[in-house]
Formats: structure tokens, sequence, C-alpha cells
């Protein structure tokens, strides 16, 4: 099991087993890139779960925001509905609500459970603003 080390007063630092994983970016093993997408942290066989948001991934981890993330356990499961995606994750780090989890493997990919559907706003009443015309 992993031991946490302190590295701020707000960071913690966890060791798996003689070496510890590091927090810097230069640290990574492929680059994350932003998103904002809901998921789903499971624990004890998908009995229990948190929902949270996910605020960068990569290949290889992701950055999860969830509030009490102190109840959240340091191996769990990830699930990203929205995009057919589940993830076995270690914790690497925790500050505040923040927490940084590296994947145990390759994610799996399944078919997604939910669609993510954007639809325009449309008025239904006429503008009352009149606009000048364009004049070429």
């Amino acid at each position: 099991m992993s031991s946490p080390k302190n590295v701020t007063s707000n960071v913690v630092l966890f060791s798996h087993g003689s070496a510890a994983l590091k927090l810097d970016d230069d640290a990574r093993q492929s680059p994350r890139r932003r998103v904002l997408k809901t998921g789903i942290v499971t624990f004890s066989g998908r009995n229990c779960s948190i929902e949270c948001s996910v605020r960068d991934l990569s290949d290889t981890g992701a950055k999860l925001r969830a509030t009490g993330s102190a109840n959240i356990p340091d191996t769990f499961e990830l699930i990203i509905e929205t995009d057919g995606f589940e993830a076995d994750c270690q914790v690497v780090w925790r500050k505040d609500n923040d927490i940084g989890v590296v994947f145990l493997g390759a994610p799996k990919r399944t078919t997604p459970t939910r669609r993510q559907v954007i639809d325009p706003i449309e008025s239904k009443t006429k503008s009352l603003v009149r606009r000048k015309p364009i004049k070429a």
C-alpha cells in the first residue's frame, strides 16, 4: 500500500513501492489536455459512488475535482458516462477538493450510456431590436 509524504502544507504526495511519484509536469508520461466532464468515482464493488468533475485528462492519468474528496479512497474506478470511459485509478496527490490520479491500466472503452446533446436556444418571439442594413 502507498504511504503519504508531506510535500507542502496542502499537497500530499504518495509513494508507490520504493519510487515516489512526482507532482512536476515533467514527471507526466503523456501530456494532459484540459476538459470539463462529469465523472463518477466508484468503489466498494461499485456500491459507493461520488460525483466529480474531470478537469484534465491524459492517456496515463487525470485531475479530478470533488466535494468531499477526503471520502474518496486511494484506489477506485473512474467512470465518464458520456465518453464510455472506465479506468481503475490510484491517487497520486490531493489538494483541497482536487485529486491527481494515475491509471492502473489501460482505460476501458464501453458504449456510452448517456448522450451529450446541445440544442440551440431559439427565440419564440420576434426580436424587438431593429438592425440597420449592412451597406455593401
